[in-house]
């Protein structure tokens, strides 16, 4: 008979299956049953025990990314893994990387002195220093940071990483290098500066993103002051719903209201255009107080929001069949004004283009039956919506247009067939 040796596994992953048969053992609902001063200490005791496994996750994390060489597919491979996603995936991988940078920090939090976020913003600190600076005077910021990190909140902490420097230098270069710092993380929160928007086909838009902490603080600032209950102006009735409401609720109310009112006439054009919406409803309609309205993408209102929202500047209310709007230039210019921009639009809800769905905001105005430089006129049936790629195919390629008996567009291009662009028109 011959022995055969059992690999076995190393120390650290011993440790590993201890501590899950430890967690195995406790009950979640078994802190309900400890007296109010237990449950304090548990859960302060949980933190710190929640900080130390953290240290010890984000070191296998740098460990795995050396191996793998690409934090990109680290952060997929940990967000496939255990189901989180990838962004969140991601920062665990830059923040593993980061702390490589504050040997002092990892020690703090793997001894439960500090907390994630904590431990995040003196790295970050020490990633962001001069090149000039000694390992003495690096010492020397990580130490302080650390021993901050337990006075201050955590918004207290970042801006005193922004002056850590002046641990060293006099208060005048200190504040030269805080500057420097806050022009890179400004830098920086430009490239990172995103926003989308996703209709849920339900009345209502998600959306999310990320700004500067200055445009944050303006956005938040003026939600606040439309989100605080005006008590002198509310019925009683108002006052309770307003009571009723939770913050977030408050605040996409506000959003609301504050995108109702934006100065639409301080805004860049597009192609011409005003950023306007046009709420068009056909006179009759109007005139029955019953009917729903249409606005320039095609997205239908009621008749009670039409109503609500009319007075407002960034809305144009649009009654078809009604006084026409002066949209006839003929050849005094050769652009084609706003308004006939918007009643264009109205029309053609975006790129005539088959298949194409650019918005109106999109593109541009193409004198379709004759170029204004031999001879045609700017009016609004001499003009059609091309986004800016077919606009150029459309002059390169010498494209065909004429109107269709139901008054749109249609288009040809050289070896094609007549074409309509078939997105829904109300």
């Amino acid at each position: 008979m011959v022995a055969e040796l059992v690999p076995q596994p190393p120390p650290l992953v011993g440790c590993l299956d201890v501590l899950e048969e430890v967690l195995d053992s406790m009950a979640v609902d078994a802190y309900a049953s400890l007296d109010p001063v237990l449950r304090r200490s548990a859960a302060e005791r949980l933190r710190r025990l929640k900080a130390r496994i953290t240290a010890h996750e984000l070191a296998a994390v740098r460990a795995l990314d050396a191996g793998l060489g690409d934090r990109a597919r680290t952060g997929d491979l940990l967000a496939r893994g255990f189901g989180r996603d990838t962004y969140e995936a991601n920062r665990t991988v830059r923040v593993a990387k980061t702390l490589s940078s504050a040997p002092r920090t990892e020690d703090a939090l793997a001894a439960g002195d500090l907390a994630e976020p904590q431990a995040a913003v003196i790295a970050g600190a020490m990633d962001n220093l001069p090149d000039d600076v000694t390992p003495a005077q690096r010492d020397a910021c990580e130490t302080t940071l650390i021993a901050d990190a337990k006075r201050f909140p955590i918004k207290d902490l970042r801006q005193r990483a922004l002056r850590i420097t002046d641990v060293f230098k006099p208060p005048a270069e200190a504040a030269v290098d805080e500057d420097q710092a806050l022009r890179l993380r400004e830098r920086r929160a430009w490239g990172r500066t995103e926003m989308w928007m996703v209709d849920d086909h339900d009345g209502t838009w998600r959306f999310a993103g990320r700004l500067p902490s200055l445009q944050a603080e303006m956005l938040k600032t003026s939600l606040d002051a439309i989100a605080a209950p005006r008590r002198r102006h509310l019925t009683a009735e108002q006052e309770r719903e307003q009571d009723e409401l939770t913050y977030t609720q408050r605040m996409g109310r506000a959003f609301a209201h504050l995108v109702e009112h934006l100065p639409v006439d301080q805004l860049p054009t597009t192609g011409g255009t005003p950023a306007l919406v046009t709420v068009n409803i056909d006179l009759e309609d109007l005139k029955s107080q019953a009917a729903a309205a249409t606005l320039t993408t095609g997205t239908r209102i009621s008749h009670t929001e039409l109503r609500r929202i009319a007075c407002n500047q960034g809305i144009l209310p649009m009654v078809l069949n009604g006084a026409p709007l002066p949209i006839d230039m003929g050849r005094s210019k050769r652009l084609f004004t706003p308004a006939q921009r918007i009643a264009i639009a109205n029309r053609d809800h975006g790129c005539v283009a088959p298949g194409c769905e650019a918005p109106p905001g999109w593109c541009e105005a193409h004198h379709w039956r004759t170029d204004w430089a031999h001879g045609g006129t700017t009016n609004i049936n001499d003009g059609t919506l091309l986004c800016s790629r077919h606009h150029h195919q459309a002059h390169n390629e010498a494209w065909q247009f004429r109107q269709h008996t139901d008054g749109h567009i249609q288009t040809k291009t050289p070896h094609g067939i007549w074409q309509t662009n078939h997105r829904w028109r109300p």
